[in-house]
């Protein structure tokens, strides 16, 4: 039988649900970083089956703490809000250095690196 992302996060751990989604969210993210795309949260959360945008919040933080902590280009920069820009949480890149850093997530080699784990996502987010 096939697991997935909803049967994985409905049986996590308190703590590790976003950690699930975070995998599920770092897929998609990498596949459109390496096609030099941006991605608004409303496209995320239809792809994810949330009615609502609030869940993305603990999920992509799961993903930019990973990033920081493991010195890769800020990957939840391409998740943008209706302006282009991303949301209040992100705090990986200033305003001034957004293109620059975009271009770094576009020009980064995703698939040559292992995805993270649940578990090293979760554990980013709570060093976070």
């Amino acid at each position: 039988m096939v697991d997935t992302f909803d049967e994985r996060t409905r049986a996590a751990l308190t703590g590790y649900k976003s950690a699930v989604r975070a995998l599920q969210a770092w897929q998609y993210l990498i596949g459109k970083a390496a096609n030099r795309q941006i991605v608004k949260y409303d496209q995320l959360r239809t792809l994810m089956g949330y009615p609502t945008n609030n869940p993305l919040a603990p999920i992509l933080g799961c993903i930019m703490f990973y990033c920081e902590q493991n010195k890769l280009p800020p990957l939840t920069l391409i998740v943008v809000n209706k302006f282009g820009v991303p949301g209040d949480g992100f705090t990986a890149a200033h305003n001034a250095d957004y293109h620059a850093a975009r271009e770094s997530v576009f020009n980064y080699p995703w698939f040559r690196i292992l995805p993270p784990t649940v578990e090293e996502l979760g554990e980013a987010r709570r060093r976070g």
